[in-house]
């Protein structure tokens, strides 16, 4: 899905939210869960819950390339921007001789049909039973951090921003260098297009994608492990949002930084009472205070906005 579009150096920069691309990705770290830090936890509780879907997940993966075949293979440019339900439909209307074109151009392998249908099955049971609810709570999630990311590329520069994303990533004047398990160089005047998008999955391997003119670049969200089913932090934070008067706050300070002499203002409540407010919200590290001369300045962290929504999505979801 094609969240915008803009230009830098004669390059076209689709910002895009790729839900097929995380799907598949999703496979890929079940598939292969050891160096998937991030993501054991999830690995942990689909194994508990759907033992025999994440076994056939497992057994097909030689078949599949550890379920990257689709997102790595030339033709992923037909099916970058579709839904995955629309993708799923697309593979299921191929017969097998299509099927097979498609595969062998990126494996120089071919397929039986019982193989294809097994895979085109594992498939729509782990969108049905897994990924289908997953995805409708990852999706407002990841939006918003792409366009975060979007803004911070647009501030800093497209090369500066993709040289950034991963240590072994490396951008030169004239070109981009990928280490992997040998140096992919690619010439800065050769690509016209760049897809940004990022996942919640890819950490922490280097992904790399090179097409013709065009180059997709996917950044790592590193999911951070959790200590126990509800986290304290959460619960902090969800105590806060409860409270009418702190989340009027929180719109305030949205719209600027404030102190609580103009806060108790604006609100129409004593300064006492906003103070109080404005501690608890600061021991839930939801607000930055910082000093200046005989006022405290108050500023909500706009980073919680994207935090919030993704540690319950984690909670409820492992």
């Amino acid at each position: 899905m094609i969240l915008d579009m803009f230009s830098e150096e004669d390059i076209k920069v689709v910002v895009s939210y790729l839900p097929v691309w995380e799907f598949f990705f999703s496979m890929h770290v079940l598939s292969n869960p050891e160096h998937h830090v991030s993501r054991q936890k999830w690995v942990q509780s689909k194994e508990k819950c759907l033992p025999e879907l994440v076994k056939e997940i497992r057994n097909l993966k030689t078949l599949t390339n550890e379920w990257i075949l689709i997102i790595d293979s030339e033709k992923w440019s037909e099916i970058r921007q579709m839904e995955i339900i629309e993708m799923i439909r697309y593979f299921r209307k191929k017969n097998i001789y299509q099927w097979n074109h498609w595969v062998k151009e990126t494996t120089g392998n071919e397929m039986t049909r019982k193989e294809r249908d097994r895979i085109l099955n594992v498939m729509e049971a782990y969108y049905e039973t897994v990924f289908r609810k997953e995805e409708m709570i990852l999706r407002p999630y990841l939006i918003r951090v792409i366009q975060n990311e979007k803004r911070k590329c647009q501030a800093e520069g497209l090369w500066n921003w993709i040289g950034k994303i991963h240590t072994r990533l490396q951008v030169e004047e004239t070109e981009v260098i990928y280490l992997k398990n040998h140096e992919f160089k690619y010439k800065k005047k050769e690509l016209n297009t760049v897809f940004l998008t990022v996942s919640t999955f890819v950490y922490p391997h280097l992904w790399l994608f090179k097409h013709r003119q065009e180059l997709e670049v996917v950044k790592g969200v590193i999911v951070e492990s959790i200590e126990s089913d509800i986290p304290e932090d959460l619960v902090q934070i969800f105590k806060v949002l409860g409270d009418k008067t702190r989340l009027r706050i929180i719109k305030l300070l949205m719209q600027n930084v404030c102190t609580t002499q103009e806060l108790a203002q604006k609100l129409e409540i004593s300064e006492a009472a906003v103070s109080k407010h404005l501690q608890i919200m600061w021991k839930a590290d939801l607000v930055h205070k910082n000093k200046k001369g005989f006022f405290v300045e108050y500023e909500f962290k706009e980073d919680m906005i994207n935090y919030i929504p993704y540690k319950f999505y984690e909670m409820i979801t492992i």
